[in-house]
């Protein structure tokens, strides 16, 4: 992204002249991070405007878990504002007003683009706007941003660095993620046009559990549904770490798609520059029953009625190990079993569970809640993990292979069936708690569809404490 800046008499740099491919100019360029270019602007003070590179410089690449690959956010070398057809303008519905607080390059095309194709009010406070985009009765430059303005239908773009998620509206959130969340699908087109592809597909990194491909499978079909393109898994043998064929037998997923191949299928670039939009993280509901073959369903539906089925439950699903020993962020930070406890006394109290189904892989947890609730707790039995087993940055799917003895798929296939059997008997209880956020969560909220009594997820990462 181009920072704006005023005219730096003593660098010496290239020149461009003020136009509306200016930004794109500079871009054929290949800037490096920190490259300038002076704009001669014939109309009024000449500038400066400075490249960033989206990933390496602005995003704040120590948050991130050692395990995950960059890129983080796409850097948008070649995109067409014109292109409407492949921007996914649906991110502005609702929205009557957006502000932004500092002029750059992306609030420069989203100005221009928001008024070309929407109704919406456009205020900020730089004049220099004016320089890059036409006047326009919807673009109100004024000396201080408004406060009166419907915070439902405003879209608010902060210097700071946020990605909508935070909110769960993506209604305030930064340039770059503003201007990704519009600009996606030509991020993933690097400039190829669209009507040559009919698919759509993205490598599954081997740490992605089977929670990460079902909650975004259907995200995916339904977000890229809307281009025209068919999402296809296109497992080649496997899916990620889990074999093709094992999956299909307890999921009902297409793997594989006959007529795709490398000419006709895009490949997304990056699964975590994806993972953090509106298009899939607005679609909530992502995993119903019916993705699960009727055997597995049959076989879990009766384990739940025998081990359950009388009794009013209360599912508690904590997750930690490499939650804490990666180092993860944000929402994605977990409550521990101590911090959970004073909330499910209260419901117990209040509701009168006879039971609590434990979901969790880490025997901290685990002998922390039999501890406190002693014979109310029902878990599932199975190989469980102390934080202490774990190195520093180490994920469970590299502790599996480190010491599965020879027998790493084999264990994984027991591994995926136990967690599913836990997020399955979880969507069936009376009512909810869940440590943060995560896959398991997600899928155990959607299978419910919404019929938990009582539900509560916590968030230690974002708040002092519970609400």
């Amino acid at each position: 992204m181009f920072i704006i800046e005023e005219y730096d008499h003593t660098a010496d740099c290239r020149t461009l002249e003020l136009s509306p491919g200016v930004f794109h100019d500079a871009l054929n360029e290949e800037p490096k991070s920190g490259s300038r270019f002076h704009v001669h602007n014939p109309a009024g003070d000449d500038l400066d405007i400075v490249y960033y590179d989206n990933n390496d410089d602005i995003e704040p690449l120590a948050s991130y878990p050692k395990y995950q690959k960059p890129p983080f956010m796409a850097s948008y070398r070649v995109y067409d504002e014109t292109d409407t057809d492949t921007l996914w303008l649906e991110f502005f519905d609702g929205v009557k007003s957006m502000v932004f607080e500092e002029l750059n390059e992306y609030t420069v095309v989203l100005t221009r683009l928001v008024l070309s194709v929407t109704q919406i009010e456009v205020y900020c406070t730089d004049e220099r706007i004016l320089y890059f985009v036409q006047e326009h009765k919807r673009l109100h430059v004024v000396r201080k941003l408004p406060e009166d303005l419907d915070k439902e239908t405003l879209l608010y773009i902060q210097k700071e660095l946020a990605s909508g998620i935070e909110d769960g509206r993506f209604r305030t959130l930064s340039s770059t993620y503003a201007f990704h969340n519009v600009f996606v699908l030509q991020w993933i087109l690097a400039g190829r046009k669209l009507t040559r592809f009919k698919y759509i597909t993205v490598d599954i990194d081997d740490w992605a559990g089977i929670g990460a491909i079902l909650s975004y499978y259907i995200r995916y079909r339904i977000a890229f549904e809307r281009f025209g393109l068919k999402f296809v898994l296109n497992g080649d043998g496997y899916v990620g770490k889990f074999k093709a064929d094992e999956l299909a037998k307890f999921f009902a997923i297409e793997i594989k798609d006959d007529g795709a191949d490398d000419d006709n299928t895009l490949v997304v670039p990056s699964f975590m520059a994806l993972s953090k939009i509106k298009i899939l993280k607005g679609i909530s509901h992502s995993v119903d029953e019916s993705m699960i073959t009727p055997k597995f369903k049959a076989e879990m539906d009766e384990y739940y009625d025998a081990l359950l089925g009388d009794k009013k439950v209360l599912g508690v699903m904590i997750r930690g190990t490499d939650y804490v020993t990666s180092g993860m962020t944000g929402d994605r930070i977990m409550a521990s079993a101590d911090q959970m406890s004073p909330l499910i006394h209260e419901w117990i109290e209040k509701y009168g569970f006879d039971r609590i189904f434990l979901a969790t892989e880490d025997e901290d947890a685990l002998e922390h809640m039999r501890s406190e609730f002693g014979n109310l707790v029902i878990a599932l039995s199975q190989e469980r993990l102390k934080q202490s087993d774990l190195r520093q940055n180490e994920i469970l799917s590299d502790y599996e292979k480190e010491h599965a003895d020879g027998m790493y798929e084999e264990k994984l296939e027991d591994t995926t069936i136990n967690y599913f059997y836990a997020l399955y008997m979880l969507s069936k209880c009376d009512s909810f708690v869940c440590s943060g956020r995560c896959n398991g969560s997600d899928i155990v909220i959607s299978l419910n569809n919404g019929r938990f009594s009582h539900f509560y997820k916590f968030a230690v990462g974002l708040e002092a404490d519970r609400n």
